[in-house]
């Protein structure tokens, strides 16, 4: 009787011990989200729990009272350069994000240098590196079902972290420093590059220049590097730069100049869009 009692509560334990092992899907699975701005490297880890059904705002996450921003480990979000976060200065470094929801007012933003924390226990304020408030904007009929962050791009030095969860869209504007390094880049590639090859980097810094926005400094170096080494690629930048101040007819001049200089691999690769925009240039349309 005692061995058939013992052999019972060894199976057990071995039964037990097996359904303890069993590996299940996380009901908050582990996310990432990342993306470069300029030079800067912006990173979003996180667990990202779903609706099912409950009431989120006021319910599941109560208003006036410390929230992880997701499930599981802490949020965090990283930075490889300096960054301003809605105005205010940010270190490169990985941090913790905190939220404090509010019912009826902005909802405050918080970037916590302990990144070691699961969930809100253990939370010093006097680790904060940001506390800034931010205004929620809630969808009429967008439902989104599992948390979700993204990081998006609106231009060259400016973006934001966006956090979608139910009816909720709360925007962290970010800002990169990315023109002053640019051109830092340029003078110093300018000074260890050979008189006779300054042409290319003046074409490049034109090329990027004109891709980012900034005209006026891109038909300079564009310029700078015709007057140094006529090309067909630095003719037809020269063009487009011309068509974007609406000067049409410098636009075609320059498309023209392009075509004379150029070998059957550029009018294989330009050609087809060259015939239509001089057809848009030729109306006075970009």
């Amino acid at each position: 009787m005692r061995v058939s009692l013992f052999l019972f509560a060894l199976l057990f334990q071995q039964t037990f011990a097996v359904a303890q092992t069993v590996d299940l899907p996380s009901k908050s699975p582990g996310a990432q989200t990342a993306l470069t701005i300029g030079y800067t490297h912006i990173e979003v880890d996180f667990s990202a729990p779903s609706v099912r059904d409950r009431e989120i705002w006021g319910g599941l996450i109560p208003y006036d009272t410390l929230w992880r921003a997701g499930a599981n480990a802490a949020t965090t979000v990283a930075f490889n350069t300096d960054v301003q976060v809605a105005g205010q200065p940010v270190e490169p470094g990985k941090y913790a994000l905190f939220i404090i929801p509010r019912k009826d007012s902005t909802w405050t933003v918080i970037l916590n240098s302990d990144t070691s924390l699961r969930g809100t226990s253990g939370y010093r304020p006097e680790q904060d590196a940001l506390r800034v408030e931010i205004r929620p904007k809630f969808a009429r009929t967008a439902h989104q079902e599992m948390l979700r962050y993204e990081v998006v791009r609106q231009n060259i030095e400016n973006g934001y972290i966006l956090l979608s969860w139910e009816k909720l869209r709360l925007y962290l504007p970010v800002k990169v420093e990315t023109m002053d390094r640019a051109i830092a880049e340029i003078e110093e590639a300018l000074a260890a590059t050979p008189d006779e090859g300054e042409w290319e980097v003046y074409l490049k810094a034109a090329d990027f220049l004109f891709w980012s926005g900034a005209v006026a400094p891109a038909l300079t170096y564009a310029q700078k590097s015709i007057d140094q080494q006529p090309t067909a690629e630095g003719y037809w930048l020269m063009a487009r730069i011309k068509a974007g101040q609406n000067a049409y007819q410098a636009a075609l001049e320059a498309t023209s100049e392009a075509l004379k200089l150029a070998d059957e691999d550029f009018k294989a690769r330009y050609g087809n869009t060259i015939r239509k925009q001089r057809t848009a240039w030729e109306a006075g349309e970009r």
